[in-house]
């Protein structure tokens, strides 16, 4: 079977539209909500950075899926404090880790299923809903005294269910508010509030649990995760429902996506762009501890340093590639970006002084957030209406295939040291990203 996306395949893909479709991505809305559709559907000759932050209910969502963002890594930090202190053994902090990301392997393919039948503002306002109840009785059970290790696991493992339906839902809804001509830069300003908040949460996280402890920084996530909700019930987009067929299972329609992902060459070729550096590239951020303390001797204050030198750089590729009014040949330039991200990964591996490893670090940040950005725009554009939720799960699939190549990089870093675990996952991910450009010619034009 070939992989190679060709004009061909984009134009199958769209062929295979359900009646009405063109009106969903133009951001059709509910009955009678003329202005909401017409801010979606206007034409944008000269698009600004947040141009897509004009349309009111993207910026609605928007706005509430910063905050949970922010709220996500305060989470991560608040509950990584809480297991050690609860247990002091950095096995449960990996399994109250194993907890959340599971589900992104497993629930997530149904979450898609659902975000293809159900009405996708419902599964999202269903989800946030369910984020909220979860963290404020977590809050609770810390404020109290009374929680547990077995709370913290069970809380972890629901809020991994939850954000495995959630984040399907929504990726299918933005094409839906936006429309197409807006859809690159709602991706991209997207990218750049997940990039934004991996700096600010865990900063807020500290501070606010220097003077209001655990619980308080729960309770304050419990207080995004009501803002989001309000904001998404002001929504007034009611997406059109399910074109399935009578009588088609849940199952089926898992089959059905899991069939048309694979036989579809371009949305197969693009999957597989985002699984290969998301195995052999991406661990590398779990060896920037043991550079930190190894072989820079900085500390945990270094260690921030890293983590937010990478973020600077992630950040400032989401904002440079929301400013870009078009780009051509996306395709091309998310494989070359997949290549950099490989090429700065090795440099920074290297790197013999802080420095400079600091901007080799902050250069792969910011290719791989254009790489990660365009890959998700190409699947949302040429994807049909109908798969959308179902292909958007998959997607998420590959962001949970991290551990297949986190266990043997970690393997491999115990024998050899960090430092070369990472340059071997760069090389992968740049020998695969030149080899598809090689090989793969049609991925150079579209």
């Amino acid at each position: 079977m070939s992989l190679t996306p060709s004009a061909a395949d984009v134009a199958a893909s769209q062929a295979r539209r359900v009646p009405g479709e063109e009106a969903v991505d133009r951001g059709a809305g509910a009955p009678g909500d003329a202005r909401a559709e017409s801010e979606a559907s206007a034409p944008t000759p000269r698009q600004g950075t947040f141009e897509s932050l004009r349309v009111r209910d993207y910026r609605l969502l928007f706005q509430g899926s910063t905050v949970t963002s922010i709220g996500f890594w305060m989470q991560q930090v608040a509950l990584g404090w809480l297991v050690l202190d609860l247990t002091n053994s950095p096995f449960y902090l990996g399994l109250a880790s194993f907890a959340r990301s599971f589900p992104m392997l497993v629930v997530s393919p149904f979450g898609g299923v659902l975000a293809d039948r159900l009405n996708r503002r419902f599964l999202i306002l269903s989800t946030q809903v369910s984020q909220l109840i979860l963290t404020a009785i977590l809050a609770v059970l810390v404020f109290t005294g009374v929680v547990t290790i077995g709370h913290v696991l069970i809380a972890s493992l629901l809020m991994g269910v939850a954000m495995s339906v959630h984040v399907p839902a929504r990726q299918a809804l933005i094409p839906a508010l936006v429309g197409r001509q807006r859809l690159g830069n709602a991706l991209a300003l997207y990218s750049m509030s997940l990039n934004a908040s991996r700096i600010i949460g865990p900063s807020m996280a500290g501070a606010v649990m220097g003077w209001a402890g655990v619980a308080g920084c729960l309770a304050l996530q419990s207080a995004g995760y009501a803002w989001a909700v309000a904001n998404v019930l002001q929504i007034h987009y009611g997406d059109r429902q399910s074109s399935r067929r009578a009588g088609s299972t849940v199952l089926q329609n898992l089959i059905a996506g899991f069939r048309y992902c694979y036989h579809t060459k371009a949305i197969f070729t693009q999957l597989l762009i985002a699984a290969v550096p998301t195995i052999f590239a991406y661990p590398y951020i779990n060896f920037l501890p043991s550079f930190a303390r190894d072989y820079y001797r900085i500390g945990p204050e270094g260690l921030g340093l890293l983590m937010t030198g990478m973020g600077l750089g992630a950040l400032a590729g989401s904002f440079g590639l929301a400013s870009r009014r078009q780009i051509r040949r996306k395709s091309l330039v998310t494989v070359i970006c997949a290549a950099l991200f490989g090429l700065f990964l090795c440099l920074f591996a290297l790197a013999p002084w802080l420095p400079l490893a600091l901007v080799f670090l902050a250069l792969a940040g910011a290719s791989s957030s254009i790489y990660m950005t365009l890959n998700g725009t190409i699947l949302q554009e040429i994807c049909p209406d109908e798969y959308r939720g179902r292909v958007s799960s998959v997607y998420m699939v590959t962001w949970g295939m991290m551990p297949l190549g986190a266990v043997p990089a970690g393997a491999l870093a115990e024998v050899y040291g960090a430092p070369l675990t990472v340059f071997v996952g760069g090389a992968i991910c740049l020998l695969f990203a030149v080899g598809m450009l090689l090989l793969r010619p049609q991925l150079r034009e579209v």
